[in-house]
């Protein structure tokens, strides 16, 4: 069938919008057309949009591109991979074993992937979906081991094979919630292994048929074509635009491919339930519980959280060039999707201005932000004088770091970045007000020093300043992962008066010096260790996700 094209600057114009037909007041379309108004644009990538209520579309529109190539705008029938949305679908595929009578959340991993080290402690698949299992981040893993995002292909067995060697976790099973995406590569890997199907035939089958999802799959295969697809996008070095596709066949926790349009259907089946039963979509929103009894708001695949006093369920993604939302506020039945196909996009941020508009008139009053009293600028630099420094995290070694720039003070992960790290303000008794007086931070003092750093979510133990006049020959040679099954080697930055660290397939990249044989590299932390005789024999590197890897020194 010949296909006729229409020039692009036309596609923007002949965009889908879906109008409820019960009484509720019409979607102000106006309105929300004006959150995007810097992106609807036909020389750059956008996003899609769709606002569900009352088991109905009740608008749908695209904003920008699709293909900047052939001059495609986005539609509601755009496709887009929505990274780590596809979580939840992951978890509701388990859920239907479950239903099967075929696997229960309370069963052993390795019953079904003994691939998986002994770690002496069971982890079981309820830990993996709710981020507790304390098993590392494949993605941290495989950048570590040396592999290139958008230039390796990465595939599930190559996941699995980095998790079979790993000799240690970041944590006891259930002792903490920390995000990790291998706990849903394993789940995909249960759904294969116990269904005898793939995860994209058995969800095909199982789920997205049965509910109409009809341009929807997991995208097991980075080869396959497809339709309507939206390509993704980063900002080249200039003002315009480079490809940026994710280059994985790797599904579970993450590569689902979907439309805003057949988002409706899943949307509704929370609401009217057509595949799975009340039982199974109660498991899927119910709540982690850690080992000391705590709840935490991540339930199977999706986050159970509130905005602006209303209780929503959703969850965000990023891969590559693609960005994406999904908010769901169960009871008003009002749902809104965006997808964005361009690194950078803030699909987070549209959906809630996008809610503000829609229900305006049973959200909560926003926030009021109260101020911190004026602050003595002399005070202010006799407090920051004795604090300023590195604190380290005893479990992970990533420090956070209160330093001084411009005469105000901050504080942040890694090095001193003044751009986005909130300022401190002294509130007086070793308080400081950290961005503003909500969170606040307490530093235990003696003769005059610091020892720690505490809030509600850190506890970090003063280890002094940036490590200044550095042996770099120390720090000099090979080191060796066997758990990686990769080295890297370290010469002498002659242009930085430092440290380089080099990798086969990575970039040379200069270190900047944090604290005593610490060292700063891009998000890891590199501290090295020392032997007796005080030679440095290996270093660990911690990420957010992967905690103290082990390097030694060949």
């Amino acid at each position: 069938m010949n296909r006729i094209r229409i020039p692009a600057i036309h596609l923007l114009l002949l965009v889908t919008v879906f109008m409820p037909t019960n009484a509720q007041a019409p979607i102000p379309g106006e309105r929300i057309d004006s959150v995007f108004a810097d992106i609807n644009r036909t020389d750059r990538p956008g996003c899609s949009l769709a606002i569900f209520r009352d088991g109905e579309t009740a608008f749908a529109k695209g904003y920008g591109m699709g293909n900047l190539e052939y001059g495609i705008a986005l539609s509601p029938r755009s496709v887009f991979h929505i990274a780590s949305i596809s979580k939840q679908f992951t978890a509701f595929a388990v859920e239907l074993l479950v239903d099967d009578g075929l696997v229960s959340w309370d069963d052993d991993i390795r019953t079904y992937v003994p691939e998986i080290p002994d770690y002496g402690q069971t982890i079981t698949l309820r830990h993996l979906v709710h981020h507790t299992s304390g098993i590392r981040d494949q993605w941290n893993l495989l950048y570590m081991a040396g592999w290139r995002w958008e230039a390796d292909l990465v595939t599930q067995g190559d996941a699995i094979d980095l998790m079979s060697r790993q000799r240690a976790l970041n944590f006891d099973p259930g002792a903490e919630y920390l995000y990790s995406n291998s706990g849903f590569t394993l789940l995909a890997v249960v759904v294969e292994r116990v269904s005898g199907l793939t995860l994209r035939h058995f969800t095909e089958q199982r789920i997205f048929e049965p509910l109409g999802m009809h341009s929807t799959h997991f995208h097991d295969d980075h080869q396959t074509i497809v339709p309507d697809r939206a390509y993704g996008y980063m900002r080249d070095e200039g003002e315009g635009w480079k490809i940026s596709i994710p280059d994985f066949a790797i599904v579970g926790a993450s590569s689902l491919f979907t439309t805003v349009e057949d988002m409706e259907k899943w949307n509704d089946n929370f609401r009217n339930v057509t595949v799975g039963d009340e039982t199974s979509i109660g498991r899927l929103l119910t709540k982690g519980v850690l080992n000391s009894g705590d709840e935490i708001n991540y339930a199977h695949g999706i986050s159970v959280s509130e905005y602006r006093g209303l209780p929503t369920i959703g969850h965000g993604g990023a891969d590559a060039g693609y960005r994406s939302n999904y908010l769901k506020f169960p009871d008003q039945d009002v749902g809104i999707v965006c997808f964005c196909n361009f690194a950078g996009a803030n699909p987070g941020g549209y959906v809630r201005q996008v809610a503000d508009i829609v229900l305006e008139d049973v959200l909560a009053p926003e926030h009021e932000v109260t101020t911190v009293p004026d602050v003595d600028i002399e005070m202010w630099e006799q407090s920051f004088e004795a604090i300023a420094g590195f604190y380290r995290d005893p479990l992970t070694d990533v420090p956070v770091n209160i330093f001084i720039h411009e005469r105000q003070a901050y504080i942040t992960r890694g090095r001193a970045r003044p751009q986005g790290a909130p300022p401190l303000l002294p509130l007086g008794s070793n308080r400081f007000a950290v961005g503003g007086p909500d969170d606040t931070l307490l530093v235990e003092m003696s003769d005059g020093r610091p020892i720690a750093i505490s809030s509600d979510e850190l506890s970090y133990t003063y280890i002094g300043g940036t490590a200044t006049n550095l042996d770099v020959g120390d720090y000099l040679g090979t080191y060796v992962s066997d758990e990686l099954g990769t080295e890297y080697w370290f010469e002498a930055d002659t242009s930085e008066n430092g440290l380089l660290m080099k990798h086969r397939k990575h970039d040379p990249e200069s270190l900047s010096p944090g604290f005593r044989d610490a060292f700063f590299s891009g998000g890891n932390w590199l501290v090295f260790e020392r032997g007796e005789d005080g030679r440095v024999t290996g270093f660990t590197s911690s990420s957010g996700r992967v905690r103290k890897m082990e390097f030694r020194r060949r």
